[in-house]
């Protein structure tokens, strides 16, 4: 994806402009898009360079075999081979080609890992066309300086060779060397000084002749004395810094032999150098990047593993000042909505003990005034540069302020506050340093969020916990009333025989046979005592309703349960046409009675045989599946609902509809039947509960029920399990299809 800014608008605003290069340089552009290489390729191609693409790594780098390219641009993020896999690659073997990396914002460990492996510059995408050109060129310049120094070195090697055949050819070729050159005797006094040194230094042949050396480059700091060090005898690529007569800091690339008689003597040194100011300042720029690149990743570590938001920003703020901003005042604000405040939660910098004095950490300020209030009410960045300018200023955190830089602490849509920067001085920021601290602020707002979240989740477990503590009492309360009950059970239980036959005393004998409904039910006890608790109700003509419920546990009490299911469903029973209103006043009485670690799952359903309905509500129940034996799909219920008997508070059953067709089949069970287990501990599942209803869809209610309990007898190698087993089945007939 490439800049919104057109291309084709660009090169027509460049249309005019004649800087293409004299002689092509061949570029290789390797990205998986073909848009973004297509694009990039035309655009450079208007400005006479030579572009090959490539749209995959193995690809580009056979490509890049074949015509070696002066420049190689290549996306990082690919598949099958990454741009930094091209880029090892090619540095095992080339040190000379110029690799530009493509990447997005965010991938910061990728452009560090890049910079490791000696990438001579990186673009971030989307990209900018204009930027592009501008990193073409600056490569384009390094090709031409390196290339200037290998013609030079190569002429300066038949320099000295022939240099004891004439003196007067060594002047000419002095003279007119685009490179500084520069002779001097065993004492380091200067001989020759030709016209390209003078252009470097602004010093005259007349001006340094006679002088040492050390004199006129007073700043570096290697040189040649044959006449004390006969073992040294060249310097190669020596970069050191000068001062030019007019007082300028400039940086130079040094050269330089000793030169012999044919005795093989010293009698004395010649030197070239030419300018590389703007090479170390480009340098100097990308180990800037490099660095805020560290930067970066060590704060987003930082984030990650700290919950202590004062302890986070104050190693942000830290970091930013000793590592780029050593004469700023670096502060961070975060916003309480409780107070409606910016509240300073981190300072370091300038003079920060005097600042402290009269505006100490946990100082507030009003979040509409100033440059701070101004960034977090729009959300946007503000640079102010030169602060008597921007009509947003007001006296800051330091008194000597003369540029300030604000950017929102924000994440998503939230601003949470606002990180900002006073100097003392008035700088800019480059596109780098705004990346830096927009990237930082971006972070902190990450960290803010995770905070909150963490700490709604805390405040939550302490609600939870004290419900918790109110629901204990309130069972206090009623232990008594249940104890009454556990008394008058205990008359009819003898032992768990008795019990299981009291359970099963609760269940319907026979199930309702109408004309266009069959009823099918199993109920297979487990070998423990259990709580499955099943009914159908025929309430008219035009209305049946079918219930299964699971008592929590096991025993006499699960039994006990299910007694008390009966009764409360019963004690409603008026009210069954609405099955959630009747769910819901169940879950009230039962939250009143059950002890923790008692409750059901209850699903209960209406048939509106008029209608062709069901009207159903689940509580924390198995989903039932309906069959329809037109379409031959399987289709599962349910709502939203809770178990019963566990919370009362802010607990609500949603009721549902469903149309349904003259010829289907509502299937209903307990967990003991899809959770049963087979020897190697796996669960029956719900997908053979299905599997079974399109195999047995011709089969009337009754053999349905018994094909289910054979495939669970196949499946487990058992008639007992560990658990009740209920089945519960509705046939809808219509008026094709009666048995």
């Amino acid at each position: 994806m490439l800049n919104p800014m057109g291309w084709l608008q660009v090169l027509e605003k460049e249309t005019n402009k004649k800087d293409k290069p004299e002689q092509a340089k061949s570029i290789l552009v390797i990205d998986d898009e073909p848009d973004v290489t297509g694009t990039i390729r035309q655009y450079l191609n208007h400005y006479g360079y030579l572009v090959y693409e490539a749209n995959s790594a193995t690809e580009g780098l056979e490509l890049y075999r074949q015509k070696k390219p002066h420049i190689l641009i290549t996306d990082l993020k690919m598949p099958v081979l990454s741009g930094l896999d091209i880029l090892k690659a090619v540095r095992e073997k080339d040190e000379d080609t110029e690799v530009i990396v493509l990447t997005a914002f965010g991938d910061t460990h990728f452009i560090i890992e890049a910079l490791r492996n000696r990438a001579s510059d990186f673009i971030l995408k989307p990209v900018d066309l204009e930027m592009l050109k501008l990193t073409v060129e600056k490569s384009i310049r390094r090709i031409e300086l390196k290339e200037q120094v290998k013609n030079y070195t190569q002429e300066l090697e038949k320099v000295l060779n022939d240099v004891r055949k004439t003196k007067e050819y060594l002047q000419n070729i002095l003279e007119s060397s685009p490179q500084a050159i520069v002779t001097y005797d065993l004492e380091g006094k200067i001989i020759q000084w030709n016209s390209a040194a003078e252009k470097i230094t602004g010093y005259s042949a007349s001006d340094v002749k006679g002088k040492p050396l050390k004199e006129v480059l007073v700043l570096v700091d290697v040189l040649i004395n044959p006449a004390r060090d006969r073992n040294i005898s060249i310097i190669e690529d020596v970069v050191g810094q000068i001062l030019t007569k007019n007082g300028d800091l400039r940086y130079i690339n040094r050269n330089a032999k000793i030169l012999l008689d044919e005795q093989q003597r010293a009698i004395g040194v010649i030197e070239n150098f030419y300018d590389v100011t703007d090479q170390v300042k480009s340098d100097q720029l990308l180990e800037k990047r490099y660095l805020q690149l560290q930067t970066i990743n060590e704060i987003g570590k930082k984030i990650a593993s700290c919950n202590d938001l004062a302890e986070i920003s104050q190693f942000v703020s830290e970091k930013i000042v000793r590592t780029f901003f050593e004469s700023s005042q670096l502060t961070i604000f975060f916003h309480e909505p409780q107070k409606d405040k910016l509240v300073l939660k981190a300072m370091s910098g300038y003079n920060i003990a005097k600042v402290q004095e009269r505006f100490p950490v946990g100082s507030a300020l009003d979040p509409e005034k100033g440059v701070i209030g101004r960034v977090f009410q729009t959300g946007q960045a503000l640079i102010a540069e030169d602060v008597t300018k921007s009509p947003y200023f007001s006296e800051g955190i330091s008194d000597e302020t003369r540029s300030e830089f604000a950017f929102p602490i924000r994440f998503k849509d939230r601003v949470f506050g606002v990180l900002n920067i006073e100097n003392i001085e008035n700088i800019s920021l480059d596109e780098a340093d705004h990346f830096m601290l927009e990237a930082i602020a971006e972070y902190l707002g990450i960290a803010k969020d995770r905070i909150d979240l963490t700490d709604r989740i805390k405040e939550q477990n302490i609600q939870l916990e004290h419900q918790a503590n109110e629901l204990r009492k309130a069972l206090t309360k009623v232990e008594k009333q249940k104890k009454i009950i556990e008394d008058q059970n205990k008359k009819l239980i003898t032992d768990l025989q008795k019990a299981s036959e009291f359970q099963k005393s609760l269940l319907p004998e026979t199930l309702p046979a109408l004309e266009d409904v069959r009823f099918a039910a199993l109920y297979v006890p487990s070998s423990q005592l259990g709580g499955d608790f099943y009914d159908v109700i025929t309430i008219d003509d035009r209305y049946a309703a079918m219930v299964i419920a699971d008592a929590s546990g096991h025993g006499v009490a699960a039994a006990m349960l299910s007694a008390m299911f009966k009764m409360t469903l019963h004690k409603y029973s008026s009210e069954i046409l609405n099955p959630a209103v009747v769910l819901e006043k169940m879950n009230r009485d039962f939250c009143g009675v059950l002890q923790s670690g008692e409750f059901f799952s209850a699903f209960l359903v209406v048939l509106d045989r008029q209608e062709m309905l069901l009207r159903f509500a689940n509580a924390g129940h198995p989903r039932p599946l309906l069959y329809d034996f037109k379409t031959r799909q399987i289709q599962e219920l349910d709502t939203n609902g809770f178990l019963l008997g566990i919370l009362d508070m802010g607990i609500n059953f949603e009721q549902k509809e469903i149309k349904i067709n003259d010829h289907s089949r509502l299937f209903l069970y307990t967990d003991g039947l899809n959770e049963a287990m087979n020897d190697k501990e796996e669960q029956y599942g719900v997908d053979r509960l299905k599997d079974l209803m399109i195999e047995n869809a011709e089969q009337s209610a009754d053999e349905f029920v018994k094909q289910t309990r054979e495939s669970l007898h196949r499946y487990t190698g058992s008639d007992e399990f560990e658990d009740d087993v209920t089945i519960l089945v509705l046939d809808k007939i219509g008026a094709n299809h009666h048995a």
